[in-house]
């Protein structure tokens, strides 16, 4: 997983040949279980995805040698990294996996990959090892949630980030709004507020490509996207509380009159695949838009474009429908796994142990514009005297990714068929709403179940 400045923050979603069916008997032997354990390895392979970041290599020096000091049996042990570029990682690891060879020890993958991985067989089951972590206990339930499969753990959270809403303090004060917005009332209210101290602003923005941002509200009012019933995935857009969620981000637009048809067709960056074009980002930055939907890793593009507002910018959660905890974010990260051909279970989960530490996680975390998986460290003075960092930290312990992970994900939504955008895209031109999300929910059911809409 890297977060890049795109409407997707979890990078290419892997395509898994012949994924199994189930999970029974896939992955099924725990590093502390292993028959090969006792073995001492001459060399430990870890797959990083992306390009290599010396400063991250650099950190991994340091973890490793922590890792030799408190278990002396590694002293020998060489740690190797090689570097899969995203867009290649789901080739490599069904070639490694079908033949046998080229594998890692340790892998990371995209939390949306985890799940798909376990169901190919490619990881072992490390639930012994997770349940008797010390630091287990606080990593964020949701984002562990990931990484079970039928009550399984096949991976651990190692570091993510999450979208809430940016504002500038300074225009909250001057339209005297005092706290910053628990309930969808009051993001409105507040919209409608900072319009009419400003005029020729819109009060936040509502592009019809984000769906990463689409689907905090409904899930805000109780909705799924979808759900595993008996195996399949069953879509709930038609639900009450889902359709409550879609009808009031359209509503931003439509009744509200707080967002800008511009943003219709765009995602945050404007134009698919036109980076710097217009989009929502920009328009926060040049102070033509008074709240904006994205993540922490935001501020460096936003200040290319301007600098002026930097010192009052500051982030709050996107808010649930009544209040008072937010509503839950698409959590983007990454996470960690030992691969299931390794000769080495014990030394791989020994060193995902030392690298995945509640103190060794969070400083990767906070070097790489991240956040830690632990519940403990969001409430840090770290975050939570940060004026911009504080509203993202809140919402990063309120996350949830179904069914982002299911294989046929990336199709459904980011490949051949963007179903909630365009659904978004028509109910924002003015399309009928029922019909609508009606039929975007049976395309829904049926690209994740078939990977085609027709079914």
């Amino acid at each position: 997983m890297t977060f890049t400045r795109s409407a997707t923050a979890v990078g290419a979603a892997v395509a898994l040949a012949a994924a199994a069916a189930g999970i029974t008997g896939c992955g099924s032997s725990s590093p502390s279980k292993s028959s090969s354990s006792a073995s001492i390895p001459a060399k430990l392979v870890i797959w990083r995805m992306g390009n290599a970041v010396p400063s991250q290599e650099t950190w991994l020096d340091g973890v490793v040698a922590q890792w030799k000091k408190a278990d002396p049996q590694y002293k020998n042990t060489k740690v190797v990294t090689d570097w899969i570029p995203w867009t290649d990682n789901g080739t490599d690891w069904t070639n490694a996996l079908t033949s046998g060879k080229g594998g890692p020890d340790i892998t990371e993958m995209g939390n949306t990959e985890t799940p798909g991985l376990a169901a190919q067989g490619a990881l072992a089951n490390i639930t012994s090892d997770v349940k008797s972590w010390s630091n287990g206990s606080q990593l964020i339930p949701g984002n562990l949630a990931n990484d079970t499969v039928n009550g399984q753990n096949y991976g651990v959270p190692w570091f993510g980030g999450v979208r809430g809403i940016w504002y500038n303090k300074d225009q909250f004060a001057a339209a005297g709004i005092t706290s910053t917005p628990t309930t969808w009332a009051e993001l409105v209210s507040d919209a409608q507020a900072l319009m009419k101290k400003y005029p020729g602003t819109y009060g936040i923005g509502a592009p019809t490509d984000y769906t990463d941002a689409i689907v905090s509200f409904i899930w805000g009012a109780g909705g799924q996207v979808a759900v595993q019933q008996n195996g399949k995935w069953v879509a709930e857009l038609t639900s009450p509380a889902s359709e409550a969620g879609i009808k009031f981000y359209a509503d931003l637009l439509l009744t509200d009159h707080v967002s800008s048809s511009k943003y219709i067709g765009e995602t945050e960056l404007g134009a698919p695949g036109a980076s710097g074009a217009g989009g929502t980002d920009e328009d926060f930055a040049l102070g033509k838009l008074d709240m904006y939907i994205d993540g922490p890793w935001a501020e460096s593009s936003l200040e290319s474009v301007s600098t002026k507002n930097e010192a009052q910018w500051a982030s709050f959660p996107i808010p649930s429908e009544n209040g008072p905890n937010p509503a839950p974010a698409f959590a983007g990260g990454s996470d960690l796994g030992v691969w299931i051909n390794s000769k080495y279970k014990a030394a791989d989960w020994s060193l995902i142990s030392f690298m995945d530490n509640t103190a060794n996680a969070t400083a990767f975390a906070n070097s790489q514009g991240f956040f830690p998986e632990f519940t403990s460290q969001l409430t840090s003075p770290a975050y939570a005297n940060s004026q911009l960092l504080a509203g993202f930290a809140k919402a990063a312990g309120y996350t949830q990714i179904s069914p982002l992970n299911s294989k046929n994900w990336g199709t459904a939504d980011t490949s051949q068929y963007n179903i909630i955008p365009n659904m978004m895209k028509a109910l924002e031109s003015g399309a009928n709403f029922q019909s609508t999300v009606s039929t975007a929910n049976t395309e829904l059911q049926n690209v994740l179940n078939t990977g085609t809409e027709t079914g």
